[in-house]
């Protein structure tokens, strides 16, 4: 796609805005975090807003503002999209004006048109309960089909905390699961839009208002992360704003589901104690490997547990390892022995005694194991995240 700049009055303000917010998305590819602005010659633009519970209430920004501007005076189409658990689309009705002063940026009929789609989001509420940000984008993806925008930007502004569809968070473990994991899902069982030709820029992803309980940077980091995989495995061309959501939600009778977020684990270590660390705990591993995700953080909610053992050498730890359901049972038993062997170095580098450690590997067959498939043989990302842990008994 060609697009020629056009930088308008906001742009140095926009530029600013989106320099420094980026830190609290350091973890993700710098391919999909916008750092400069981008204000050029969209062929339409597609306005998907969280206007819902527990999510701010939708902000349009400098960055999105000037995107609009340079739409609304090249008399582009500009459509919402509700991001309810049905989305409705909006067509807030703008002049068709392609040339001469009207066109121009400063215009009174930019600048009406403008305030009137800001206005118009402002006002958008609900028809139904829930959010479904996913559904919403494939809504935005078909009216800009049908207005002749194939390479439209499709602007999603919300907490991206769906409560149902395909990109359910409400299921345990998924706002901590691997996202190549998460879009292998959705690919597989077909439920990924088709987002060819189109550049999704996401705005505000994971900040919520109460009553959702918020997202730490790392677990927001993780659900940008998400979103960028499941995307890109739909063929989109991905960019990242990191502009906060800030205040409260739009008031609406319309209810939507409690997303569960990770708990700080407090590690209490005490005789005839099990303690567990799943991939949603800081002894989290990167991916078919013994590498810890956070070595820093693993270490710190080892400590606890290092220290009860050099308390008392005759303290004892038992520490088993599982797995996801990925491959032949033998080597889920291979990788979950070494990890728990991990675990076991760095308990005796802080302080623990090797002889007071007991490791063993089970892969799947343990007791507690939750069904990570589905029927079609699909790796279900939540439940295979819970699956992979290290749980330690005391004694």
């Amino acid at each position: 796609m060609n697009r020629r700049p056009r930088v308008l009055a906001l742009a140095a303000a926009a530029g600013l805005f989106l320099l420094t917010s980026c830190s609290s998305l350091s973890g993700l590819s710098a391919t999909a975090t916008t750092t400069a602005l981008r204000c050029e010659n969209p062929q339409a633009v597609m306005l998907v807003v969280g206007a819902h519970l527990d999510a701010p209430e939708p902000s349009l920004g400098p960055s999105v503002m000037c995107q609009l501007t340079a739409a609304v005076r090249d008399g582009k189409p500009v459509r919402i999209v509700v991001a309810s658990g049905q989305p409705q689309l909006i067509d807030p009705r703008l002049a068709n004006v392609t040339g001469g002063t009207l066109a121009q940026h400063d215009s009174p009929r930019v600048q009406h048109d403008v305030q009137r789609v800001a206005a118009a989001v402002a006002a958008a509420r609900p028809e139904a309960p829930g959010v479904d940000d996913l559904a919403a984008l494939a809504v935005a993806a078909d009216e800009a089909r049908s207005v002749g925008a194939a390479q439209a930007d499709l602007v999603l502004i919300d907490s991206g905390l769906d409560d149902r569809g395909a990109l359910d968070f409400t299921v345990p473990g998924l706002v901590a699961a691997t996202p190549a994991e998460v879009a292998a899902q959705l690919k597989a069982a077909g439920n990924l839009p088709d987002l060819r030709g189109f550049t999704v820029v996401l705005v505000g992803i994971g900040y919520t208002a109460a009553p959702q309980p918020p997202l730490s940077d790392k677990w927001r980091t993780n659900v940008t992360s998400i979103w960028v995989s499941v995307l890109q495995a739909a063929a989109a061309r991905v960019e990242v704003i990191p502009q906060p959501g800030q205040g409260p939600s739009v008031s609406t009778d319309e209810p939507v589901r409690l997303i569960p977020v990770p708990a700080t684990q407090q590690v209490k270590p005490g005789t005839r104690t099990t303690i567990v660390f799943t991939g949603a705990s800081p002894v989290r591993f990167q991916p078919n490997t013994t590498a810890f995700v956070d070595p820093a953080g693993a270490s710190r909610a080892l400590t606890p547990i290092a220290s009860w053992l050099a308390a008392d050498r005759s303290r004892h730890a038992w520490l088993e390892g599982t797995t996801a359901d990925v491959g032949p049972l033998s080597g889920q038993r291979s990788l979950s022995v070494l990890r728990a062997g991990h675990v076991r170095d760095v308990l005796v580098s802080l302080g623990a005694a090797a002889t007071q450690i007991t490791v063993k590997g089970v892969g799947s067959d343990f007791p507690q194991f939750t069904p990570d498939r589905n029927a079609a043989g699909t790796l279900l990302a939540g439940p295979a995240t819970l699956n992979r842990s290290v749980r330690i008994t005391l004694g």
